[in-house]
């Protein structure tokens, strides 16, 4: 079967390799359609984060149930399924206690990371991880359902109010996600992008879209009943520091973008004196029940994936959404806020 195959630092490679096959009874073969484009798939391209070599990438992935083993009881052939990617070992002190994101050997089961995931014709995965999707419910819509629980995720750890004033530090795939819940649950939605194409989706989305600099303090004021934001995201993964300063007091900023070799210093005292929260918990912990019921709520999803390509493709995919070229380097502009890859 064709998949994408990681191969080395900043190196993926479009191969035939042998089609996966049930192993265990409790396992689900699925057809994939199409997965979605991730932050960590594009950190992964980028040379950010590691996978292990020989590792299919990918985790967003949808598709029908071809095939299940003699003890998988739920779920159906020619059913329409996700894959949830937040798999666990089950038995460590963590898992027991439900858990599983904190799973004392997580690193042996992140899938499209160490174990085979879903930028492939088929994928194998236990009944538990796979969820069937309605059938009104578009394959668009279900690529963002995982994304979207990592959302809820956070959004739930940080208590937002009706009340709350929402500030999304970038308006990228997870930026833009963060508004359209915010949209839902807070006030105010406001979100900044350094790229004209991405900011223009934003204005569809929140209350206000703006360039990084047009956001001055006197402007956060004057959107903002002469107030700070209760709640910032940094979708970007290297603002922080911009959090710390439009912060009002009793707020709760969001780690969400992925950078590593970012770093923020802050007074404790600030933090104390203020009475700041920083919600860390970003990933999801079993939220794809969750998820999956308010996405129902929400048809402007389905929006979100704005550009799909197929798998042959993947080099102008993940261009397009990086905003330079893959190969090259060169600068391009970007032409996608998530992009779905396509079989």
């Amino acid at each position: 079967m064709k998949a994408l195959v990681y191969q080395d630092l900043k190196k993926v490679e479009l191969q035939d390799i042998e089609e996966p096959n049930i192993q265990k009874p409790n396992q689900v073969k699925v057809k994939i359609y199409g997965s979605g484009i991730c932050g960590t798939d594009l950190n992964i391209v980028k040379g950010k984060v590691a996978a292990s070599k020989g590792t299919v990438i990918g985790h967003e992935g949808v598709g029908t149930v071809v095939e299940v083993g003699e003890d998988v009881h739920g779920i159906r052939v020619g059913d329409r399924v996700l894959v949830d990617p937040t798999q666990a070992c089950g038995h460590c002190s963590y898992c027991r206690e439900g858990l599983f994101i904190y799973c004392e050997n997580f690193d042996d089961y992140q899938v499209g990371m160490t174990t085979h995931g879903t930028f492939a014709e088929y994928f194998v995965g236990d009944e538990k991880y796979i969820y069937p999707i309605p059938d009104t419910m578009s394959w668009e819509t279900a690529m963002m359902i995982e994304p979207l629980g990592c959302v809820l995720q956070t959004f739930m750890k940080a208590g937002v109010k009706p009340s709350d004033s929402v500030l999304v530090l970038g308006s990228g795939a997870i930026g833009s996600l963060c508004q359209l819940v915010s949209k839902r649950l807070a006030r105010l939605t406001v979100g900044t992008e350094i790229d004209p194409y991405r900011k223009q989706f934003a204005e569809g989305i929140a209350d206000y879209a703006c360039y990084p600099e047009e956001l001055t303090l006197e402007k956060v004021y004057e959107i903002n009943n002469n107030k700070k934001f209760d709640i910032i995201v940094d979708a970007v993964g290297n603002q922080l520091h911009v959090g710390l300063e439009l912060i009002a007091k009793g707020g709760r900023i969001i780690p969400m973008g992925y950078d590593d070799s970012y770093e923020v210093t802050f007074k404790s005292t600030q933090v104390i004196n203020d009475g700041l929260s920083i919600i860390g918990a970003v990933a999801v912990h079993s939220m794809i029940s969750t998820a999956l019921k308010f996405a129902q709520s929400i048809p402007e999803l389905e929006q979100m994936v704005t550009a799909k390509e197929y798998l042959t493709d993947y080099e102008q995919a993940f261009s397009g959404t990086m905003g330079y070229d893959l190969r090259s380097g060169e600068k391009l502009p970007m032409n996608s806020v998530k992009t779905a890859l396509i079989l």
